[in-house]
């Protein structure tokens, strides 16, 4: 009796334990860090004179929940010929729902009083963003005119890791076999 006893609670703790660890391990969300620096290439499909050589610099935190589709990013993407992505950028979330993978691609503009006070905060949608696992590529559909607070995706691309035109569209084909354009 004192032994059936002893194992009915030792069960009881036994299942509280181990749905506290499930419970821990669905919350949980797998944070990894990412630090790349990208030779990028922004064109325009059919157009080999539309390429321009850019770098692009990926630095944050990338959060995957276990049973989770989707993945954040926090931290900044950078691309050096664009000034407005030295901004504060927003989380972004890569949802297997939305875009086949997708995010997109967002900074907060501020304007500023003579005395340094903030005079107003305005979005700038830079476009829609994939990866491949943690960043091992990326393609970026941007919002034309670029840099601007309002803009509509037309066929302006940045890829990386690319060097030419010839890199940049081998890798758009790998993304377009994903669906993800």
């Amino acid at each position: 009796m004192i032994m059936s006893r002893v194992l009915k609670i030792t069960g009881i703790v036994f299942l509280i334990l181990l749905a506290a660890a499930g419970l821990i391990v669905w919350q949980y969300d797998f944070p990894k860090k990412i630090n790349l620096t990208y030779p990028a290439v922004e064109f325009r499909a059919g157009d080999p004179s539309s390429v321009d050589k850019t770098t692009v610099t990926i630095k944050g935190t990338l959060h995957r929940k276990l049973f989770h589709e989707e993945r954040k990013f926090t931290g900044q993407i950078e691309i050096t010929k664009y000034e407005a992505t030295k901004e504060r950028m927003d989380p972004i979330i890569f949802s297997k729902v939305i875009n086949n993978g997708g995010g997109f691609l967002n900074y907060i503009g501020a304007d500023y009083k003579p005395n340094g006070a903030t005079k107003r905060l305005y979005t700038i949608g830079m476009g829609s963003i994939w990866k491949v696992g943690e960043f091992e590529s990326m393609k970026l559909l941007l919002f034309e005119p670029v840099g601007e607070s309002e803009g509509a995706t037309k066929d302006l691309k940045i890829m990386a890791p690319a060097t030419d035109y010839e890199s940049a569209l081998a890798l758009d084909r790998q993304y377009k076999e994903r669906n993800q354009d």
